[in-house]
């Protein structure tokens, strides 16, 4: 994570539900800076980076106490999947059902052009 970036654990609404909708910004951020320049050969190598800082995303939520329901125990875990279809890479996230059922529900409350 980079300091010239403005991350949502920065803002000092960063509690209870809206810790939730700052992670999810977060964690996309966080996904985008690493593989941003990956490609078909490489993006492999990329992944342990990116695991590496989005288990560091989701202690900095801990640590932070922004919504310890929300957060304490819960993982994210990263990988590839190829779509033979399509020929394509994926990078698939394997959220724990508790932190994902949560991100689904604060999902479902924010109105369209707000999340």
């Amino acid at each position: 994570m980079t300091k010239t970036e403005n991350w949502g654990y920065e803002h000092p609404d960063v509690v209870g539900a809206n810790a939730l909708m700052f992670f999810t910004w977060d964690l996309s951020k966080t996904i985008e800076l690493v593989f941003k320049d990956s490609n078909e050969e490489n993006i492999e190598s990329y992944l342990p980076k990116a695991q590496s800082l989005v288990d560091a995303l989701l202690q900095k939520y801990i640590d932070l106490k922004a919504n310890p329901e929300a957060f304490e125990g819960q993982s994210i875990t990263l990988s590839l999947e190829r779509n033979e279809k399509t020929n394509t890479v994926l990078i698939a996230l394997q959220t724990s059902k508790e932190l994902e059922d949560r991100i689904i529900a604060m999902q479902s409350r924010t109105p369209a052009g707000h999340s």
